[in-house]
């Protein structure tokens, strides 16, 4: 909660150390005016790092989903594009894979939004423990989740999204039958990215179809 009011909080502050040095200083003429402001700066410089710390909180609040602690979609968006530039600029290949729950929707109706949540963190858990920190793992909304890979050939993306998806059906404790489904789609240095999630998404609707599948689409 006193997130949500610091800045505030420290712009009054400052004001008020502001307001009252003039005072002290222009109307009561205290002397060693410089040692006050020495004070002053030294707060100043003190409250200037804490509200830049706060800043990066928010910041990285607004990029995050709350409840997996994955990327959320506005940070995917700005991060395509970066790796789109880095791709062209490096003629390197970026791939994407998106990925589905099977029959999510069923456990939750079964077995409570609980369970459900749970194993939705559990899916974000396994997805961050195989991928590396340069791959951006996102929560696409509801049970889809959607991943960037940066300088990665389409035979490693398909062999990471493959070990998940083992990982996911045989993980522990999987008594809901839990498995997912991923379509993948590879960017080429001299294709065209315009409708590179259009097809990512094409890839996992065709997966979808079969379930506990990965389809990969590779024709732009």
């Amino acid at each position: 909660m006193f997130y949500n009011y610091a800045p505030i909080i420290l712009a009054v502050l400052g004001a008020i150390v502001g307001i009252s040095g003039y005072y002290l200083i222009t109307v009561y003429q205290i002397r060693y005016a410089w040692l006050y402001w020495m004070i002053i700066s030294t707060i100043l410089m003190i409250v200037g790092l804490i509200n830049g710390k706060l800043i990066n909180k928010l910041n990285l609040s607004a990029h995050t989903d709350f409840l997996t602690g994955l990327w959320n979609r506005r940070y995917f968006y700005l991060q395509l594009t970066e790796a789109e530039l880095k791709a062209a600029k490096r003629n390197s290949s970026l791939c994407i894979a998106m990925i589905d729950a099977d029959n999510f929707k069923a456990v939750n109706d079964i077995y409570g939004h609980m369970i459900g949540d749970g194993l939705l963190i559990d899916l974000a858990t396994i997805l961050k423990k195989n991928t590396r920190s340069s791959d951006v793992v996102t929560r696409w909304g509801g049970d889809e989740f959607a991943i960037i890979f940066s300088e990665t050939s389409l035979e490693d993306t398909t062999a990471i999204i493959e070990r998940i998806r083992y990982k996911v059906e045989h993980r522990l404790q999987n008594p809901y039958g839990l498995t997912i489904s991923a379509g993948i789609v590879s960017l080429e240095p001299e294709q065209d990215s315009k409708n590179l999630l259009i097809k990512a998404d094409q890839a996992l609707y065709m997966a979808k179809a079969h379930k506990n599948s990965v389809i990969i689409l590779n024709e732009f």
